[in-house]
């Protein structure tokens, strides 16, 4: 027969975590050509993912050489989720 505090332990749920989110606006992304912050510039939807892109803030470097594009999956896309009339877009346009 199991111990009083064996039985406990068995018994006991462990903590409950959610699950990890992303939020695209807590995010620091830099331009690897000039090192200095990008802007969040657009949002699409894709197929199970989000796609934001980034440009450069400085205007300097080529868009199309130094545009960054980061995909968060649908279900850990936080700023989407808690957006969803704008698509997580709001105020980036």
């Amino acid at each position: 027969m199991p111990s009083l505090g064996q039985v406990l332990l068995e018994d006991a749920s462990g903590p409950v975590y959610p699950p990890p989110m992303i939020n695209i606006r807590d995010l620091s992304v830099r331009c690897g050509r000039c090192m200095n912050f990008m802007t969040l510039a657009s949002y699409a939807p894709r197929d199970g993912w989000n796609a934001y892109t980034f440009e450069c803030e400085t205007g300097g470097c080529d868009p199309a050489a130094s545009r960054t594009v980061v995909e968060v999956p649908i279900e850990r896309d936080e700023f989407a989720q808690k957006h969803p009339d704008c698509g997580g877009s709001c105020g980036t346009r």
